[in-house]
């Protein structure tokens, strides 16, 4: 990568240092707001949603305007919105709408910095050189949980969400510098173009990106509230138990830094949709049983959690590669558009319906289920895709 990729990825870093805060404070803004587990699954949800609006408007557009103009209108409409989520957030509502109008600006940072990645990438090495892109939307999350859960109990849960606000600002500097003078491939419409889903392969794999991201939202909304869960279990405060619990569920989910980089370089050596259909089968297996560890020994769950929290992150620059390299020419803002939409929109709703089992009593077995069923059913459309591979490599 070049040190103008590093600048993107930081920014991309920045753009999300505050994304994770309401999962990880998530037992604490469901006590001081009254909230249902469905209801707290929307404000996590909401900054998906949020996202997945927006991006139907915002990657097409880069198929007519520079890309780097969006990079930094995105990263300043998501600071603002966070900072206002500090002050302004006080019910499940106002809270979703705010975290909303953050996810619109995300969507102004996120793809159209892989797009710029891609064009400015080797074809050989193109998988690992997004990988490294991906592996700053990980990095972000990962920090995001950490630094909650280390601000927690000196600001509680509201001063948290400030300060992470606060340092966040510095990506629209930073945005600015990274993409100063990058030539930029470009086509000449602006608007969305659903015809891109008439080929085959594209629509595969933006289903399969649609399972993982259903997967992947799920484990960031809840994992954190899980581990407390166990935590107050074991006999740990819920203030303690939720700092603790952010911190771990950090550590565990920045495995996703490094899977990410190995997921890239894999798809480069085996193939996009073959690396991309081993990867969803694992991770699809640990979800299935992984709230089955809820009383078991603290160190199995570490254990199991650290190899999942790698699995599920693993795929990521598989899918984000292979929808530009799969795209019609001239029409990859438009694909990146319904790649965006079929994971952050769909997979919006996936800590919703793993709220839901919750309330319905399924204990914490239930939340991962759905997780790990969706991810792994969205993934067989890609097994067409191995067969052609496996002839093409012939």
């Amino acid at each position: 990568m070049s040190s103008r990729s590093f600048l993107l990825a930081g920014t991309l870093a920045l753009v999300l240092l505050p994304s994770q805060l309401p999962a990880a404070a998530l037992p604490l803004i469901r006590t001081d707001w009254s909230a249902s587990a469905a209801e707290a699954g929307w404000i996590v949800a909401a900054y998906q949603l949020g996202y997945a609006l927006a991006v139907i408007a915002v990657l097409p557009l880069t198929d007519r305007v520079r890309s780097s103009r969006v990079i930094a209108a995105g990263a300043l409409a998501t600071s603002l919105a966070n900072v206002a989520f500090a002050f302004g957030a006080t019910d499940v509502i106002s809270g979703s709408l705010l975290r909303i109008l953050s996810g619109f600006g995300l969507a102004g940072v996120y793809m159209p910095g892989v797009r710029l990645v891609a064009q400015h990438a080797a074809p050989g090495r193109r998988g690992f050189a997004v990988g490294a892109y991906v592996a700053a939307f990980y990095l972000g999350g990962s920090l995001s949980l950490f630094a909650t859960g280390l601000l927690l109990e000196p600001f509680g849960w509201r001063g948290a969400a400030l300060a992470l606000a606060l340092i966040a600002l510095v990506a629209l500097p930073l945005a600015i510098m990274s993409t100063r003078g990058l030539t930029e491939m470009q086509g000449t419409r602006a608007h969305l173009d659903i015809r891109v889903l008439r080929h085959g392969p594209l629509l595969r794999t933006i289903v399969a990106y649609g399972g993982h991201s259903w997967e992947l939202f799920v484990v960031r909304a809840w994992l954190a509230a899980f581990l407390a869960a166990a935590l107050v279990a074991r006999g740990s405060e819920i203030t303690d138990a939720s700092a603790t619990a952010s911190q771990w569920a950090a550590v565990l989910l920045a495995l996703g830094v490094v899977a990410v980089f190995l997921g890239g370089w894999a798809s480069d050596r085996f193939g996009r949709a073959r690396s991309a259909f081993a990867i969803a089968l694992a991770s699809g297996a640990i979800s299935l049983t992984f709230g089955a560890l809820f009383d078991a020994p603290w160190t199995l769950v570490l254990l199991v959690g650290a190899v999942y929290g790698g699995l599920i992150g693993a795929d990521s620059a598989v899918y984000s590669t292979a929808v530009t390299e799969l795209a019609p020419a001239g029409r990859i803002g438009s694909a990146q558009a319904i790649q965006a939409v079929a994971g952050f929109g769909i997979g919006s709703l996936g800590p919703v319906v793993a709220g839901a089992a919750l309330d319905l009593g399924t204990g914490w077995l239930g939340p991962f289920v759905v997780a790990g069923a969706v991810g792994i059913a969205c993934a067989l459309p890609l097994l067409g895709a191995r067969s052609r591979e496996r002839h093409a490599a012939a």
